[in-house]
Order: structure tokens, then sequence, then C-alpha cells
């Protein structure tokens, strides 16, 4: 019963609960009818918004359109403009390059060059008036330091109007002053260049023709023939000179050698050790020389006297005797006799110290000498390498057009080498000499050493190869 009634309670309270849900769905239902039809409104609404404002839309439409076309266009013709453009731009840069590289083939190649040669084309006379300015020009421009291109131009425009200013005076003969070597001395006097040749005149009677360099300065050939013509040449721009019509060979054949001192000068700072030790050798060589030959050696007859008078028992006698002799073999035949009544063995060690002791005062100082004649020719080939450096330096600044611009490193390196072998030639011989002399003098003790002995063994009845 109970069971019964509760599932009558149960089916009592889904009816009711039925018929609550269908009640909300029919309230929702409404309302989704409600939302829609406002909804459909409003999109009625919206499309005849839309349709009234669609021809205005079309229009605007179309004029963007025509403005797209036309931008498009301009920005074809732009690129077309842009291509153009691009294209002389490269042409301009191109033409640009080669104006620069042309200007720096002028600057660093030709007018390099050209002011290089114009050191070397100008007359020795003219080195005190030019050279300063043009090595100046030179090394400003060889400057590790960045300079602008137009200051190194403008700086190589100036030598390059300098050199035009010459050419104008030389051609029209120009007379200056400076300074020039005569017979190796300095003078300051007056010349007068003419083309290719210059005149020198010291106001005092010596006149010339210039002849290369020495010392950077202009080397003067005395010419005392022509002294009125140069004389009247220089000081009132008219008279008669001489002219060397073989280019320079004819003075080139009589040209006097360079003196001892102006070579001593030539060869640099390499001179001052080469003679130090060549003086130092010759010291030595003499001293040796009169030590070598005041040394007396033992001779056969001396040697016969001593081993009689000891055959005869006259040790005091065959003592003085040796004595006499002197020198080192004298003191080695004492110490023979003093010793002559002992072994053959204590005999032969007797004689042998003093063969040993005698040796290296005989042969002190010789050392010095062959280190002096190998270090000579040394020293001279440091000469050679200073003095090619020099030359080689030169070269960096002048070119190799005219070797009298470089004859100072030459110079300086053939110099030193020839001194270094006349300093090592003689040296060596001295060596060779007095070396063979000691050799003598010792072989001479070591002969009488032996004849002493075997004249010991034989006084003693002994063999004499035992």
């Amino acid at each position: 019963m109970k069971k019964t009634a509760t599932i009558l309670i149960l089916l009592a309270a889904l009816g009711l609960n039925a018929q609550s849900g269908s009640q909300a769905f029919v309230s929702a239902a409404d309302q989704a009818q409600a939302r829609l039809e406002k909804a459909l409104n409003e999109l009625d609404t919206i499309q005849q918004e839309v349709n009234s404002k669609k021809p205005e839309l079309g229009a605007r439409l179309d004029e963007v359109e025509a403005t797209a076309l036309r931008l498009r266009d301009e920005a074809s013709n732009a690129a077309r403009l842009k291509a153009g453009v691009d294209v002389e731009v490269s042409q301009l840069e191109k033409e640009k390059q080669s104006v620069i590289d042309n200007n720096n083939y002028i600057q660093s190649s030709l007018l390099n060059e050209y002011i290089r040669r114009l050191e070397l084309t100008i007359d020795p006379s003219e080195i005190p008036l030019y050279t300063e300015a043009i090595r100046d020009t030179l090394a400003f421009m060889e400057s590790e330091e960045e300079v602008d291109d137009a200051t190194i131009f403008n700086s190589q425009l100036k030598i390059i109007d300098m050199s035009l200013d010459r050419v104008q005076k030389v051609l029209g003969g120009e007379v200056f002053e400076g300074p020039a070597i005569v017979n190796g001395t300095l003078l300051d006097g007056q010349f007068a260049l003419l083309g290719p040749v210059s005149y020198f005149t010291d106001g005092g009677g010596t006149v010339g023709l210039t002849n290369g360099m020495i010392q950077n300065r202009a080397n003067i050939y005395e010419l005392p023939d022509y002294a009125g013509g140069i004389n009247a040449t220089i000081s009132s721009k008219s008279g008669t000179l001489p002219v060397d019509t073989t280019d320079g060979e004819a003075l080139e054949g009589i040209t006097q050698d360079i003196n001892l001192i102006e070579e001593w000068e030539l060869g640099g700072f390499v001179m001052y050790p080469i003679l130090g030790l060549f003086v130092l050798a010759i010291l030595i060589a003499l001293f040796k020389t009169v030590e070598l030959f005041r040394v007396k050696a033992a001779n056969a007859k001396d040697l016969d006297i001593i081993m009689d008078q000891l055959r005869n028992g006259q040790q005091d006698a065959a003592l003085a005797h040796a004595k006499s002799v002197g020198g080192p073999a004298g003191e080695m035949l004492c110490a023979a006799v003093e010793n002559s009544g002992e072994d053959r063995e204590v005999i032969e060690e007797v004689l042998y110290e003093n063969i040993i002791k005698t040796q290296p005062k005989l042969e002190r100082f010789l050392p010095f000498i062959a280190v002096v004649a190998a270090t000579a020719p040394l020293l001279g080939l440091l000469g050679t390498v200073t003095g090619m450096i020099k030359t080689f330096k030169l070269i960096t600044i002048v070119g190799t057009g005219d070797a009298r611009n470089l004859s100072s490193g030459i110079s300086e390196a053939l110099i030193t080498t020839k001194w270094g072998l006349i300093v090592a030639i003689p040296t060596l011989i001295m060596h060779a000499l007095l070396n063979r002399k000691a050799k003598g003098v010792v072989g001479s003790m070591e002969q009488a050493a032996v004849s002493f002995l075997n004249g010991i063994t034989e006084m003693r009845g002994e063999s004499t190869d035992h």
C-alpha cells in the first residue's frame, strides 16, 4: 500500500512539472519570435540605407579606381625616369673615377717622377738653390700622415712653376752666387749658367768649369788660361767662354783623383776602427819583430862544447857556457846541465817543461794580429753595407737616373772595402812571418833538446833507441 501511494505521488509531481515546462517553452518561443521580427525590421532599415548610399559609393569607387590607374601610370613613369637617372649616375661615377685615376696617375706618377728627375737634371752649381725645396716636396708627398690631394697638388705645382722659371733663366743665361769645391777646398764665388754648362769664379783668380759633384757641392775643374773670358762673362754677362764639345768625356779623362783626406771622409765612420786596428797591429808587429829576432837560438857548436865539458866532468864550466847562450835556449840548456845526472826521463821532462813554458811567451800578441787580419775585411764589408743602405735610401728619393747623387753612398761602400783589404793583406803577411819565426825558435829548442838527450845517452853508454 505504501508503495502504491508513493508511485501515485510521483506521477502527480511529474504531471505538474510537465505542465510547468510547456508553459516556459511557449514563453521562450514567443520571445524568440519577437526578437526575430525586430531583427528583420532592423535588416530592412539597413538595406534601405545601403540602397540609398549605393550610387554615391559606386561613384566614389570609380573615382578611386581612376586615381589608382593615374598613380600607377605615374609610378611607372617615375620608375623609367629613375632607371634613366641611375644609368646617368653610373656613367657619371665612372667618369668621376676615371678623373680620379687620371689625377692620381698625374699626381703620384708623372709629377713625382718629373720632380725626382728635376733634381737629377739640375747642374751641380744649382743644388743649393733648388735641392732643398725639391726634397721637402718629395718628403711631404711620401709622408705617412694623411694629407688631402689639393695640398699635395699645390706643393707639386710650386715645384713645376719653379722648374719653368729655371728653364727660362737657363736659356737666357743666369749668374748667381754659391759654394764650390776647388782642389778639395770649399770656396764661395759666382756661377754663370748657360744651358747645360756652368762656370765659376771666386773673384780672386780661381776660375773653372763645373765638373761633377763632391760632398753635395759643385766640383770645379780649373781653367786658368780662360780666366779673363770667364770673369768678364760673369761680371758683365759678355765674354768668351770655353766649351767642352765631348760632353764631359775629356774632363773625365783628366780629372784629378781625390786625395787621401777626401777619401777618408767619404769612407765614413768605419774608417776609424779600421785605422785604429791597423795602427795597433803595426805597433805589435814591430814589438814582436824586435822580440823574436833578439832571441838567440842554440846552435850545434854550443851544444858540442857543453857535451864535451860534461864528458870531462866539468859541469860548472858546462853550466857557465849554457848561461852564455842566453834566451830561452840558454835557460833550457842550463836546466838540462843542472839535471844531467838524473835519469833520461827526468831530463826529458825538464826539457819539455822549458819548451812548454817558452812557447806562450814567443806567441803572445800574435793572435791579435791574426784577429786584425780577419776583422779588417769584415769592417770593410760593414762599410759596404752601410754605404749601400745609404745608396738605396737616396734611390727612393731621387731615383736612379743620375749616379752623381748616389756617389756618396757608393764611395763609402767601395772605399771601406778597399781599406779593409789594404789593412788585412799586410797584417796577414806580418802574422804569417812572425808566427813562422816563433815556431822556428821553438823548433830549434826541440832540436837542441833531442840532441842533448842523445848526447847524454851516448855518454852513459846507453842505446840511442832506449
